[in-house]
C-alpha cells in the first residue's frame, strides 16, 4: 500500500489511544460510541472494538470495513452473525505472561499453604512448620489448552522440575521443550496435583469438566480456571470440592460474570476467586496497542495478519 494512503480506522472500544498512534504511517483515527445509532459519516476499513462487539456493531459492520480487530483473546463473547465477510483478528498471545505468572502463584500458594500459614497468635511451637506444605517439585501439571498462556505455564512449571503434559484438540507438538503433549485429557487428568484450564470457549468445551470428567480426578488436586466458566459445570466443581475430589479451586473466571452477590463461590473455604484480572499487570493496554500496531503494518503492507479468529471453531 502506498505511504501516502490513507486508512480509517474506526474506533468502537470506548478506549482513548495513546498519542503515539497518530504517528503511524497512514493512519486516520475515528471514535464511534459503543451505544447508540452509528454517525452517518463514521466509515473506514477497519474496526478496532472490544470483544463483546457492542450495541450498535452490526450497524457499523453494515458499512462494510474489511477487517475487525478484537482488543481481547477470547472470542466467545463476541456476535459472530454481526460480520459480513470481514476479517476477524484478536489480540491473540497479549496475556500469556501476566496469566501464567497468576497460575503459577496460586500453585505455590497451594504448595506452600501461604493462604491459610499467617499467624495471628503465638503458636504452640514456632519452629513447627504448618500441617500440609508440599513442593511443586515433582509434581504433575496438566494444562487443558496449549495456547500461549498454556505455554507460559509449562515453561514456568519447568523450571521448578515439575513434571507438564499439556492437552490439545490434535497433534503432538509441543509449544515448550520438555513439555509432554497428549489429546485426550480423560486419559492423564488422574495424574494431575495441578490441573490448569487454559483452553477456548466452544460449544465443544461447554460444560466439559462434569461430575463424570470431575470423577477422574486425583483426590486433593487443586484446580485452576483462567479460561472462561462456561467450560465448567458449576454444580459439578461444588460437588467435587465438597467431596474431597477438589482439594482447592482458583479461579480467575466464572459462570456467570459477573458474579451475582451471596454465590456459593465468594464463601466456599476451598475457592480462591479473583474477578477476571489474571491479565492484568504493567503495560498490560500497551501491549493490546502493540499487537494491533503489528497488525495494522502488516494490513498495509498487504501481509498476512497475526490471530485470525477461526469463525467455524469459534476461536
Amino acid at each position: 500500500m502506498p505511504a501516502e494512503t490513507i486508512t480509517t480506522v474506526v474506533n468502537h472500544s470506548g478506549f482513548l489511544f495513546p498519542k503515539k498512534v497518530a504517528t503511524w504511517p497512514g493512519i486516520r483515527i475515528v471514535d464511534c460510541d459503543r451505544n447508540g445509532p452509528v454517525p452517518a459519516d463514521i466509515d473506514g476499513e477497519v474496526v478496532f472494538t472490544r470483544t463483546d462487539g457492542g450495541p450498535n456493531l452490526g450497524e457499523l459492520l453494515a458499512r462494510s470495513p474489511k477487517w475487525v480487530h478484537t482488543l481481547g483473546t477470547g472470542v466467545d463473547s463476541f456476535p459472530f452473525d454481526a460480520l459480513r465477510g470481514q476479517i476477524l483478528t484478536c489480540s491473540r498471545g497479549i496475556s500469556g505472561n501476566m496469566i501464567g505468572e497468576w497460575v503459577f502463584a496460586q500453585m505455590l500458594a497451594v504448595a506452600k499453604v501461604v493462604r491459610t500459614a499467617p499467624l495471628d497468635a503465638p503458636p504452640t511451637d514456632w519452629h513447627s512448620p504448618s500441617i500440609g506444605i508440599s513442593s511443586l517439585r515433582g509434581k504433575t501439571v496438566v494444562i487443558f489448552g496449549t495456547g500461549g498462556i498454556g505455554a507460559e505455564v509449562a515453561r514456568l512449571s519447568l523450571g521448578l522440575d515439575m513434571r507438564v503434559i499439556g492437552v490439545r484438540r490434535r497433534g503432538t507438538a509441543a509449544p515448550v521443550a520438555g513439555m509432554t503433549i497428549v489429546n485426550d485429557l480423560s486419559s492423564v487428568i488422574s495424574e494431575a496435583d495441578h490441573l490448569v484450564v487454559a483452553a477456548p470457549a466452544t460449544a465443544e468445551t461447554t460444560g466439559l469438566f462434569d461430575d463424570e470428567l470431575l470423577g477422574l480426578v486425583k483426590p486433593g488436586v487443586h484446580f485452576v480456571n483462567i479460561a472462561r466458566g462456561t467450560l465448567v459445570d458449576q454444580g459439578a466443581l461444588r460437588r467435587a470440592l465438597d467431596d474431597g475430589r477438589i482439594g482447592t479451586a482458583s479461579l480467575d473466571v466464572c459462570d456467570p460474570e459477573p458474579l451475582p452477590a451471596g454465590h456459593w463461590l465468594y464463601e466456599h473455604p476451598q475457592v480462591f476467586l479473583t474477578p477476571h484480572t489474571s491479565w492484568a499487570g504493567p503495560g498490560a493496554f500497551d501491549e493490546i496497542i502493540s499487537t494491533f500496531q503489528t497488525n495494522y503494518l502488516r494490513w498495509r503492507a498487504g501481509e498476512p495478519l497475526n490471530g485470525v479468529v477461526d469463525i467455524e471453531a469459534g476461536y
